[in-house]
């Protein structure tokens, strides 16, 4: 009989986890795997990469509210949540009173915490062989599914985010397995949860080359050439990712500048979205690096993109 297994991830927007989640569903063998795939809300542009093979679980209202705008959640009747999320609110606000985190990272935790109890059960599915909770926070897979093992994941450094560890030590120490995308955010994770070295393992990205080269190919040059002209003697930077803090592109302006200064000639584009733009576009025009840090918005397909930059970063 194939092994059952259930991933749950908050939506398939443009990101790294999401994408690394495409890799991942593409490279499983569905003679051996039944996978059913919970997405809490069915938005964003990977929803069309998902392979046909996966059995797509209908959207669950409750469960896609969790990332709503409160507004939103209140209009759609779901008060018990909208309660909840405020709560949350209200304990990361006075626990970043005390602690003055560097970002917000740490308030995912808090509404996980809050808003579970008002999300129905998913044991109707039955008793999976490995539940995988792809994108943290990771108690909703915790308690709301069966599984006769468990495993979450980290895409996130954790040297470069504030947590509440205390707060999220019971959700990671309920998991059988903690899947580190790398060695290094192995290391930074167990700097904070050191008691939890018996449950990591390193399971690295899988993308398939073939994938990748196939999808390089599918924009015309001529738009590239558009939306990324080159000049004589300029080197051509590309980053893709999304406008937060752990990125650092808000750094990117200044160390343009410092290259411009030693005579080198560079354009850096970045592929993104996310809630530092605003920052990002600030340090461009303090930096007067309007011409020579570009960036290009959310884009579906990167990789004709890096196909096309000298140096991807």
């Amino acid at each position: 009989m194939k092994k059952r297994i259930f991933i749950a991830i908050h939506y398939m927007e443009l990101g790294g986890a999401e994408m690394s989640l495409i890799g991942l569903l593409h490279a499983l063998d569905y003679s051996r795997f039944d996978v059913d795939l919970m997405i809490y809300s069915h938005r964003g542009e990977l929803m069309e990469m998902i392979p046909p093979m996966v059995n797509l679980l209908p959207e669950v209202p409750k469960y896609a509210q969790i990332e709503c705008p409160i507004k939103q959640v209140l209009k759609d009747g779901y008060w018990r949540i909208a309660i909840a999320r405020l709560k949350a609110k209200w304990q990361y606000r006075r626990y970043a009173r005390e602690h003055h985190p560097k970002d917000g990272s740490a308030i995912f935790q808090y509404v996980d915490n809050a808003v579970r109890p008002h999300l129905p059960s998913l044991h109707h599915l039955g008793c999976y062989d490995l539940a995988i909770s792809f994108l943290t926070p990771h108690g909703i897979v915790l308690d709301k599914v069966q599984a006769k093992a468990k495993a979450a994941w980290i895409h996130t450094d954790y040297k470069t985010i504030d947590t509440n560890a205390e707060l999220e030590h019971p959700v990671w120490s309920g998991y059988d397995h903690i899947a580190a995308v790398s060695e290094e955010a192995a290391k930074a994770f167990l700097s904070i949860h050191p008691t939890l070295s018996n449950k990591i393992v390193v399971v690295e990205n899988i993308l398939s080359s073939v994938f990748i080269r196939e999808r390089a190919k599918s924009i015309e040059t001529s738009i590239l050439e558009k939306e990324m002209p080159r000049e004589p003697g300029e080197i051509i930077l590309l980053s893709v990712g999304r406008y937060t803090a752990a990125k650092n592109y808000d750094n990117v302006p200044d160390i343009c500048r410092m290259m411009q200064s030693e005579g080198i000639k560079v354009k850096w584009y970045i592929i993104g979205f996310g809630g530092d733009e605003a920052l990002i576009r600030q340090q461009i025009s303090a930096q007067g690096m309007e011409d020579n840090v570009i960036l290009l918005g959310k884009r579906a397909n990167p990789y004709p993109y890096m196909q096309r930059c000298d140096i991807y970063v």
